[in-house]
Parts: C-alpha cells; structure tokens; sequence
C-alpha cells in the first residue's frame, strides 16, 4: 500500500508537492476505512482530491502514471528521452532534475523509492527499506561519468558480480533499474518483492477519454467472476440487465488489404500465410445485453446491441470493473473526474460498495462533486479529502483538508467549499 508520494518539478508542481495516505488519529471507522500496518502506521484507502479545471489535479494522477510506465518502459537506445517533463513556467526549473519519492508498504514492510532523473537520463534511483526504526540502503544507483553505476548492500542481498555486471551493461543512463531487471535471470531478493507490487498491485490511470466498457469486455472474458460481479452490479443499481453475451470482434480482410499490409512492412510472410487462410483481424469486442421489461404479457427478456446503451451505463460499469479488479488484488487505482456521466447517488454506492470489502487496494480520485462533503463522519474520513489551488506563479499547492483552521467545526463542509473557506475553487470574475 502507498503511504506517501512526495513529487518536485513535475508538469504543475514546481515545488515539493506531499500527498499522504497516512491517517490522522480521529478513530472514525477506523476499522473499516484504514489499514493498520505492523508497525503501527494507519493508511487511508482512499484519497479524494478537489481543485478548480486546471489546478494540477491530474497532473498529480499522472505523476504515478509516469512512475508506472517509467518502471516497465525498456529501451535499446540510451538516447530516447525518459519522457519526464519539469516545471515549464519558470526560466530555471526546465534545467533542473525532477524529483520522485514514493513510501509504500509491501507485505508489512516499509520501503522507499527514490528517483531523481532529466528529460535526457536518470541521475539517482535508490530503494531503502525499514527493518528497524532506520531505513536500511538495499539498492542504489547513480551517474557516474556518463555511466550507470550500481550498488547493493552486501549485508541484505548478495548479487554476484556477474550479475550486477549485465544488471548495469542493460541498465542504459534512461530507464529504471526495474526495468533492466526484466532481461536479466537472478533473484534479487527484497528488490523484487517491491517491483512485484509496481507491476501487479498498480492500476493504469482511468481519465476522461477512455473507452471503460472495453476494459469490462476484456476483463469479463478472462474471468467469469467479473461477469456474475457486473450483473449484480447492474442489479442493484436498478437496470434490468439479466446476461451479458461478451465475445472478441474481428474485422474481415479483403486480399488488397492483406498485401497492402505486407507491402507496408507491418506484416512476415508467416502471418501474411495466415491471414489469407484466416482473413480477419481483431477489432474489440462485441456484447449483446439480454434486458428484461414487465408487461401486459408478464416478464420478457430481449437482445440489446452494446451500442443501445447509455454512455453512462458503459462507464459506470467499467469503473466498477476497476474497482473489483482493485479490491480483489490489492492494486491502487487512479481515478481522473470519477463522477462523469454518472448519477450522483451511483457514485455514492459505488464509493460506499468499494471500502466495504475488506481489501488493501488504494482508491486516487478526482472530482468535482462537491456533495461528497457531506459524506464526512458518514462513511468517508476528514483525512481522505485534499484540496487543489494553482498559484499565480502557476504551481500547483496541494493541501489536505484537515490543514484548514477550524474544519473541525465547520457545520456543513460542503457550504464551507462553496463558499470558498476551504479554497479549492475556481476565481470567477463577477460570480456571485
């Protein structure tokens, strides 16, 4: 579980920018709303950010985007940039190296992952782990010279040299250390107990141009329990969906396309072979819907096409799919807008069904539903909600919500936001 992201000039935030998951010492449904770690450490499951269009909210949802891809991203080419992109609004901060830091707990032990890296090269990636009250270096990796220099701590995990050897050969001045370690056959102990979590308990961020139903498809195929999951969904949330036909779509090809597609390069003689003996491509998915209505005739059950459905309906269950897929395998899930195209009592049971299952998953949403204040000392804690505003120097100031003078008698926290006591709000010119 994510305990803290720490980030420094990265696309809005110029400055060191903290979002915690850490918990304060309110015991409001602490049993059901927190994770209580070993150590005594309680993380939120949940963190609910607020900010008016262009504050950074999604800046910082893709800040463990780029921390997810730059983990797995492989490259052959030490001069392909790494993609990061520093503070822009400000002569000084392009030059200077972006800043990651990310606390997490893996199987009840504290870790910490740093990264320091330029559009050109990554300058330091250490990996620190708390055996005792003091973190112990278990990896550390810098530039020297031009060149990848790598280091483990001999007390905590023995790396042969012929290891460690093709570990940096593989290592280019661009790419992370994790990455490397794909193509490289070793065990490298509590090293990879933590790139485990990066590539299995981490969820891609779910924005606003995503097609979610085509991820419910996918999901639906490559396990049946996510299907009788939806139905029950859909259930109860009031749609009378009984079944759900899912099968993969494929598109026809025409021999011109078959060699227009050779000719190009894009295809071997072996698969061209195939093609012509198979002529067709995948293409998606299709889903037809089996929909019940009540009439003069009793109960009748109809075949609906995927595209009779509301683009809410297909975005609210592929959200939920996310959840599931989070809950049930402990991931952490980015959330850009999560309230599009969905009604707000959905949103709510969808909120309250995902922290009701017992699960270390980790929910990031941004919204600008402000109803949700009314959820606080309901079924959401003050601690999950953060607030957003951009500076007139164009930095991106993130606080948490229990910062605020006197939240904690605030009467209603909704009017507070709305009436701009809590900040978090876009500055309209002749609003009232």
């Amino acid at each position: 579980m994510v305990s803290e992201l720490r980030i420094k000039n990265f696309l809005s935030f110029k400055e060191d920018t903290v979002l915690s998951f850490e918990a304060s010492k309110d015991a409001f449904r602490q049993d059901s709303l927190l994770v209580t770690m070993n150590d005594g450490t309680r993380l939120s499951r949940i963190a609910i950010i607020y900010g008016a269009n262009a504050s950074g909210k999604s800046n910082l949802l893709e800040a463990f985007e780029y921390l997810f891809l730059f983990w797995n991203r492989k490259t052959d080419d030490q001069d392909v940039p790494t993609h990061v992109l520093p503070f822009a609004l400000d002569v000084d901060t392009p030059s200077k190296p972006t800043e990651f830091e990310l606390k997490l707990y893996v199987n009840e032990k504290k870790y910490v992952y740093q990264l320091v890296i330029t559009p050109k090269e990554v300058l330091l990636e250490k990996l620190l782990v708390y055996n005792s009250n003091q973190p112990s270096l278990l990896l550390h990796r810098e530039l020297v010279e031009g060149n990848t220099a790598i280091k483990f701590n001999p007390s905590l995990i023995k790396v042969p040299t012929a290891v460690k050897d093709e570990l940096t050969v593989k290592c280019l001045k661009n790419m992370s250390l994790f990455a490397a370690r794909k193509a490289v056959n070793c065990n490298l102990g509590e090293i990879d107990v933590v790139r485990d979590w990066m590539i299995n308990h981490t969820l891609p961020v779910i924005d606003l141009g995503q097609q979610m139903f085509n991820y419910a498809e996918r999901k639906m195929l490559e396990n049946p329990e996510t299907k009788t999951h939806l139905l029950e969904f859909s259930h109860n949330i009031g749609l009378n969906i009984e079944d759900m036909a899912v099968e993969k779509d494929y598109m026809p090809l025409t021999p011109e396309m078959i060699q227009f597609m050779k000719s190009s390069g894009r295809l071997s003689e072996e698969n061209a072979s195939k093609l012509s003996k198979d002529p067709k491509m995948p293409n998606g998915f299709k889903t037809d819907f089996m929909v019940s209505v009540n009439n003069i005739r009793g109960k009748e059950t109809y075949t609906l096409p995927k595209s009779s459905q509301s683009d809410g309906t297909l975005r609210s269950m592929g959200i939920e799919t996310a959840l599931y897929v989070a809950e049930q395998n402990n991931k952490l899930l980015p959330i850009d807008e999560i309230e599009t195209s969905m009604h707000p009592l959905l949103l709510k049971y969808m909120i309250q069904s995902y922290l009701k299952v017992p699960s270390r998953s980790q929910l990031i949403m941004t919204t600008h539903y402000d109803p949700l204040f009314t959820a606080v000392d309901d079924y959401l804690r003050k601690d999950s909600f953060w607030l957003m505003d951009k500076r007139d120097d164009g930095n991106s100031l993130l606080y948490p919500l229990i910062s605020k003078n006197g939240v904690n008698k605030m009467r209603s926290l909704q009017r507070a936001y709305l009436n701009n006591k809590l900040g978090g709000l876009p500055q309209i010119d002749g609003l009232k």
